[in-house]
């Protein structure tokens, strides 16, 4: 289901449906006055980002020391891999929806509620920015604890009052300190507005780390090899990742320009090879990067990695990546690669990747980002400006100081100034 039917769908029935229950429950809680409990059993609710699982890392750790047990997690099912591959939750505490049409989608999110229900949670995290429907669902779970941001002042994006817990979203914080607060809001006062007034910091921890097996790695060279036969274990592999993705394709920066870098890097770095990563919908921004660049020093491995779990593995394998600002950049973020991530309709500040091994480009147009949660990430632009100003040549010159710290050093000196950045 495309985002923009998602976000007219979730105005112009999630809305109404919030107001109506918000009129309910301020009746209900008038004979039946909240009285929160210490959370036992928590559902972390996160829908439609691969990489926002990611990010959450470190509130779900904090959440299973405050549980003394593992959360649960809701999930789209096209991004349950996500989860998976941050090794911390038993398989059988992701749950899915099915987001393949509406039909779909409807039939499968009341299924699992009815699930969800009969499970017993006392308390819901919502992840969600400003989602009328992942409000809605968390109130019908029947949690005890219902935690979510909220506008407080904030006008417009109105999704209710039910929430027990309402958050401070705040967009001057990157989102894992956001998503923080979420759990850190449980253990506070209840009149204390807003939450959370605490410095969540200190509880950020460090992400796991991707180790392939043996097996592992020779099934994804074999992969590579099928690519291109010129490519053994000691190539030096530059991943590049061109397609935006189709939900927000204005987050792409122009593809003929992944070229050019392409070309650059592989005449400065002669054992090294250009791979194109992406689902097999990717398959034409890898073409015709091929087709620019030569086929003898690239790979097309669009549509052909089984799953994250491979791909993680080819990231083991490879040397830096280069890619829009999107979900493999924080998948990345989980092994040792350095990486180059392009940000312009969206913020570093907020959905930088995480580690401390990526160089992220933004060049702070007056009008950048302007996908955020306020506009529910439904821009008007059609000509992504605030993209096309990073140059080439700046992409370049991250790419080699970051491949400078990985330790590989070209016919030139990889050292770098990289202009403008944002670390």
């Amino acid at each position: 289901m495309r985002i923009r039917l998602m976000q007219l769908i979730d105005f112009w029935i999630g809305v109404p449906l919030c107001a109506l229950l918000s009129m309910w429950n301020s009746v209900w809680t008038l004979f039946n006055p909240p009285a929160p409990i210490a959370p036992k059993k928590m559902l972390f609710i996160e829908l439609s980002e691969m990489g926002s699982a990611i990010l959450a890392h470190s509130a779900l750790m904090r959440a299973t020391e405050l549980a003394d047990a593992p959360p649960y997690f809701l999930i789209f099912r096209r991004n349950r891999e996500s989860c998976e591959v941050l090794k911390l939750l038993p398989q059988e505490q992701i749950l899915v929806i099915n987001d393949g049409s509406f039909t779909e989608f409807t039939i499968s999110a009341c299924k699992t509620l009815l699930k969800i229900r009969k499970m017993n949670f006392d308390t819901v995290l919502d992840l969600e920015l400003f989602s009328r429907f992942t409000a809605v669902f968390s109130y019908l779970t029947g949690a005890t604890n219902r935690v979510g941001f909220h506008r407080h002042t904030g006008e417009g994006l109105f999704r209710g009052n039910f929430l027990t817990r309402r958050v401070n979203y705040n967009t001057h914080q990157h989102m894992a300190l956001n998503f923080l607060a979420l759990v850190g809001s449980l253990g506070a006062p209840l009149d204390e507005i807003p939450l959370l007034k605490q410095d969540v910091r200190r509880h950020l921890v460090e992400l796991p780390r991707h180790a392939p097996t043996p097996d592992a790695r020779q099934a994804v060279l074999e992969i590579l090899k099928s690519a291109n036969s010129r490519i053994d274990a000691r190539s030096s592999l530059l991943l590049f990742n061109p397609d935006p993705g189709d939900q927000l394709p204005i987050r792409g920066w122009p593809e003929e320009r992944f070229a050019d870098v392409a070309r650059q890097l592989l005449d400065l770095y002669p054992h090294s090879y250009a791979v194109v990563i992406g689902l097999g919908r990717s398959r034409p921004f890898a073409e015709r990067l091929v087709r620019i660049v030569g086929q003898h020093r690239c790979a097309d491995l669009t549509g052909r990695t089984t799953g994250l779990d491979q791909v993680l593995t080819l990231c083991t394998l490879s040397k830096i990546l280069i890619t829009n600002d999107s979900g493999p950049a924080h998948l990345a973020a989980l092994t040792q690669l350095q990486s180059v991530v392009l940000f312009g309709p969206e913020t570093p500040a907020l959905y930088g990747p995480l580690g401390g091994r990526s160089i992220s480009l933004f060049s702070g147009y007056s009008c950048s980002p302007c996908l955020s949660a306020a506009n529910h990430r439904h821009t008007w632009c059609r000509d992504n400006k605030c993209l096309q100003a990073i140059s080439v040549a700046e992409v370049v010159a991250a790419a080699r100081e970051s491949l400078r710290r990985a330790g590989l050093e070209g016919e030139a000196d990889a050292r770098a100034t990289v202009l403008p950045v944002l670390r």
